[in-house]
């Protein structure tokens, strides 16, 4: 499974450096991103990982957390010098300083390995989160698809696309469905009483509010992204997030009660289908 989600992310970072050198504009190429496609790399290996006899334990995810992390960047550091060596204007691996300048690639090169660390500790926290859902089998499906449609929204926002537009990947419009998708199938699999469907629906909320609590966390500490998430212009930054963590306590428990109300529903008339 690994050695299939590392060759997606080695295609992913050869997609840009090829689009690029066609000539496609960068601010078309970078939606090829490389910086979001191992957090869904690591959320399905996370969400997969237990299916397949593998990743059951937290200590089993450090380990898969770095090699998505280091395998991405190693093919990001082979773009930067093959487009430095060959001077390839057109790529924006390499700045046009790291041009036979051997000192300042080798800075580059450097940059690129301590983000490792970086994109280790992001992929890290995804994957656990959805590691967490497996206490409950029911919400991991849901709650990591969630995760990657506020990553959408957040990354499409950071690239320039307007709000109307990235409103496309709305969350809250999946979660509502997810309400359906537990009732549905949380009938299936023995959640037929609506007390049984109280905890997932909770939990599926919480998750769904902490996906967009993280990525108002990283609209806050790179405000050089503009998105909805969070306007760091504004200023108390501190003390927003954390009247923002409660906000998202608070929210989480509303939602989750209006989730369970539409799950013991769905779930109700599903059961009377097939009596």
């Amino acid at each position: 499974m690994l050695r299939h989600v590392m060759v997606f992310l080695a295609v992913l970072v050869i997609a840009r450096f090829v689009l690029e050198l066609l000539g496609l504009p960068h601010n078309l190429a970078r939606y090829v991103s490389a910086t979001a496609g191992p957090l869904f790399a690591g959320i399905y290996v996370a969400a997969v990982g237990p299916l397949r006899g593998g990743a059951r334990k937290f200590s089993q995810l450090v380990l898969p957390a770095l090699l998505l992390s280091a395998w991405t960047e190693a093919w990001v550091i082979a773009a930067t010098i093959v487009t430095a060596v060959l001077r390839l204007q057109r790529s924006h691996f390499a700045e046009p300083a790291d041009y036979g300048n051997w000192g300042a690639l080798g800075r580059h090169v450097l940059g690129h390995l301590s983000e490792v660390v970086i994109l280790f500790l992001l992929i890290l926290v995804f994957m656990s989160v959805v590691h967490l859902l497996w206490r409950w089998p029911i919400t991991v499906a849901p709650g990591s698809m969630l995760g990657v449609v506020v990553i959408m929204r957040f990354w499409t926002e950071a690239m320039g696309v307007e709000a109307w537009r990235a409103a496309a990947w709305s969350s809250t419009v999946l979660v509502l469905l997810s309400a359906l998708y537990l009732g549905g199938v949380g009938a299936r699999a023995g959640l037929t009483e609506a007390r049984k469907l109280l905890v997932p629906s909770l939990v599926l909320a919480w998750t769904w509010r902490f996906w967009v609590y993280l990525a108002t966390l990283f609209a806050a500490l790179l405000p050089f992204f503009k998105t909805h998430f969070f306007d760091a212009s504004q200023g108390a930054v501190g003390p927003r997030l954390l009247r923002l963590l409660g906000a998202t306590v608070v929210e989480g428990f509303v939602a989750g009660l209006i989730l369970w109300g539409i799950a013991v529903w769905i779930a109700r008339a599903t059961r009377s289908q097939t009596v």
